[in-house]
């Protein structure tokens, strides 16, 4: 079991948006349509969420790419 699956549908679905996957896939993966998915990516406080997890996965990255290059 990954740290994902231990998180709320809602949050699972944000960080899935955030990764790029369609709604659509995202809907089963968390136990929801992906309608549903559609709407909650419509509401401010989930886009304020996907963006978070965007600058999280951003900043991870630019993390490990300081470290390769420190090599």
């Amino acid at each position: 079991m990954s740290e994902l699956d231990e998180l709320p549908p809602r949050s699972r679905a944000a960080v899935l948006l955030a990764m790029g996957l369609p709604t659509e896939e995202i809907g089963p993966l968390v136990g929801a349509s992906g309608r549903t998915v559609r709407r909650w990516r419509q509401r401010p406080e989930m886009r304020a969420d996907i963006c978070k997890v965007r600058l999280r996965l951003l900043d991870g990255f630019v993390k490990s790419f300081q470290t390769e290059e420190a090599r």
